[in-house]
Formats: structure tokens, C-alpha cells, sequence
């Protein structure tokens, strides 16, 4: 069974084949975990310039907003952090 850390990890590598790299992200990723750098971005006012290139390529589904919504996560994240998380998908008509 795949971790989180590796589910995310499978997405980063998605996101390089489109050009991208979350620079940002690994190094909060680095700083604070896995967990606590998702947290951290979902609770942001602002939106992440990663979640925007994910949104430009038609990607969101890579997003961390997305991943954390999957079932098997639910335990590492409240029902705040993935309201927040649908609220922010949804405003980009992204619906996982």
C-alpha cells in the first residue's frame, strides 16, 4: 500500500512531466513535513502559484487540494482542511 509521502511524490513526478516543479512546496515540504506544508497551503488566503500553474494546465487533479480529498487520506486531515481545500477546487470549477 502506498504513504501519503510517496502519493504525493507520484504527483510531483506528474507535475514534471508538464513543466512543472513546486519548488515552493518542497521546500515547505522540507521545513514542515508532508502533512504541515498541505495544511499550511490550504489554509492560505493566498493561492499558491503552484495551484494556479496546476489550474493553467488543466491539471488540478495533481494538486494537494485534490489528493487530500482521496479517502484513504482522511485520517491525516481535519474536515476543515478538506472543506477548505473543495472550497478552493470548486472556485476553479474543479470538482474531484
Amino acid at each position: 500500500m502506498m504513504t501519503f509521502d510517496q502519493r504525493v511524490d507520484t504527483a510531483i513526478k506528474e507535475m514534471s512531466k508538464i513543466g512543472y516543479k513546486p519548488t515552493l512546496f518542497m521546500e515547505m515540504r522540507s521545513s514542515y513535513g508532508t502533512v504541515d506544508a498541505i495544511k499550511k497551503l490550504i489554509h492560505s488566503k493566498e493561492i499558491s502559484s503552484g495551484f494556479y500553474t496546476l489550474w493553467e494546465h488543466k491539471r488540478l487533479d495533481l494538486s494537494m487540494e485534490n489528493i487530500i480529498q482521496e479517502p484513504m487520506w482522511k485520517s491525516l486531515f481535519s474536515d476543515d482542511d478538506r472543506t477548505a481545500a473543495l472550497k478552493r477546487l470548486k472556485q476553479y470549477e474543479f470538482i474531484p
